[in-house]
């Protein structure tokens, strides 16, 4: 059931056929392509398909940028000086960062859509409309993903003139942009996404079937209701709200809620038919053999071989014993020496032991780094090996699950209060999770949030668009309590791409 393939051209652009009618696979040299000369629906897909590989590359969603939202947070923590360490410790700079990457790959991907919306040699057809429409709203979520990491939060009321750049024209080694403003990048985000919403398909169709690793109506409104959340201006809370309970409430048959009896196969079980393009996933990235050759997925850099226990030597992040014991759970006598306990709640469940009346759950106490006081908890929710292989799950960056949870936030913030408690625990219970009392409404929604998006990079940018403290509890050595809005929210820009462009500034006090 994979889904496309793509080869790597030496202008960063990932070039690849997923033809229109059938998308089966046929690669061409580079020698063949000219950049200047994308003349046919098959070659504008092609740089449709970069941008999607792109954004799914290990510097963006295939590793870091779902990693990062941990890393940076208050219910994970890095054992031993391993991957992100540097980060962890809110030790970056300029010179030594994790990010500079992460910067360069989501313009590569913005060029890439660039050269699809601003095609106007291919004739115009229903596909090439659904073409440019997909390419707006993966540039819109990267630059929306750029100012999450590299601008201060809008609501901040600081530094809002260090957005990002905004490059919307075709490929030009020359150009050194400056940043815009925070508010400008914002106002493009929305607009791509407002075109992209009307051109897109709302079932997005691969060679199978219904398809998943495609951008939809639902993945644009989706972003729009991140992006009015976290922007927050006049308005903004009932457009978020809006732009959710039209998921949650109209989608198409191939969106709903999972089940909670199919919670824990869609992460972690095998075969992939329980895990893979299911409904409650919006937009997932196609991970595959060939795939994963470009976008640098494997052993060195996954997210299995940083979350999951059974990757010994690059193993990484961990979640914190407060967070994995803020699950409802009962503790059980250790079996063969080792702490059991059961959950009701299916993103916690059972610790992963040999005893055949205690299925694995998600969370994993099993084989825990004895350098750690106290020690945390590993998830199940990356595994390593998968019916074709190691490494090719592919990877949920949206999911039904955020729409509810993100309708129940602008309830809050649109004064409906009352209902957005009563929403929260019916999410809560539906996962065998705690009740709410109300008492802190934001605080209960969040740490709802924190549960049930655990290893998918959301934690930190919650914390930071709520303009909130950062307040790391264990395992932490070096910057433990950040203040909201210091600069340790946003991250440097390289030096290297300030080498390059004499007119991007650095983020002040770095």
């Amino acid at each position: 059931m994979k889904k496309f393939f793509i080869i790597l051209s030496s202008l960063l652009a990932i070039t690849a056929t997923n033809s229109c009618s059938d998308k089966e696979l046929e690669l061409y040299p580079i020698t063949q392509d000219d950049i200047q000369d994308i003349d046919t629906e098959d070659k504008l897909q092609k740089f449709l398909n970069a941008g999607y590989l792109t954004v799914g590359s290990v510097n963006v969603f295939g590793t870091n940028a779902m990693a990062l939202g941990d890393v940076l947070s208050d219910n994970a923590y890095i054992t031993g000086a391993k991957a992100f360490s540097t980060t962890y410790n809110m030790a970056y700079t300029a010179t030594n960062n994790d990010t500079s990457g992460l910067y360069r790959s989501l313009y590569d991907a913005i060029m890439n859509c660039n050269m699809v919306i601003n095609n106007t040699k291919v004739e115009s057809s229903t596909n090439v409309s659904r073409m440019k429409a997909e390419a707006k709203i993966i540039r819109a979520f990267s630059y929306f993903t750029l100012l999450n990491y590299f601008s201060p939060a809008p609501t901040s009321g600081i530094n809002q003139e260090y957005g990002v750049p905004i490059v919307l024209g075709d490929y030009d080694s020359s150009i050194q942009p400056a940043r815009a403003t925070v508010a400008e990048v914002y106002a493009q985000i929305i607009s791509d996404l407002n075109s992209g919403m009307a051109g897109a398909d709302a079932e997005p169709v691969g060679p199978d079937g219904p398809s998943k690793v495609f951008m939809s109506k639902n993945a644009a409104k989706l972003i729009l209701s991140r992006v009015y959340l976290t922007r927050r201006a006049a308005g903004d809370a009932q457009l978020a709200l809006q732009y959710a309970s039209e998921i949650v409430n109209s989608s198409p048959s191939t969106f709903a809620p999972i089940e909670k009896d199919k919670y824990v196969a869609y992460f972690s079980g095998t075969p992939e038919d329980g895990s893979e393009n299911q409904k409650e996933t919006i937009w997932e990235l196609d991970l595959n053999p060939t795939s994963n050759l470009i976008s640098g997925i494997g052993s060195n850099l996954a997210l299995p071989t940083l979350y999951n226990r059974t990757s010994t030597d690059r193993r990484a992040i961990l979640f914190t014993k407060v967070f994995f014991d803020s699950f409802p759970h009962t503790d059980l006598p250790p079996f063969n020496g080792v702490p059991q306990s059961t959950s009701p709640d299916v993103r916690r469940g059972n610790t992963k032991t040999s005893a055949p009346t205690l299925p694995a759950g998600l969370m994993s106490t099993l084989t825990l780094p004895v350098v750690d006081n106290p020690a945390g908890a590993w998830t199940n929710k990356y595994p390593r090996l998968t019916a074709e292989g190691n490494f090719y799950r592919n990877i949920k960056v949206f999911r039904f699950a955020e729409a509810q949870l993100n309708r129940i936030e602008a309830l809050h913030l649109t004064g409906q209060s009352t209902l957005a408690l009563t929403e929260l625990n019916a999410f809560a219970v539906s996962r065998g999770g705690s009740t709410y009392t109300g008492a802190n409404l934001l605080n209960d929604i969040l740490t709802e949030k924190a549960k049930e998006f655990y290893g998918e990079g959301q934690r930190f940018l919650d914390i930071k668009r709520n303009n909130l403290p950062l307040v790391k509890g264990s395992n932490c050595v070096m910057n433990c309590s950040v203040p909201a809005n210091d600069k340790l929210f946003v991250m440097p820009i390289s030096q290297n791409a300030l080498n390059y462009n004499p007119n991007l500034k650095q983020y002040p006090g770095y």
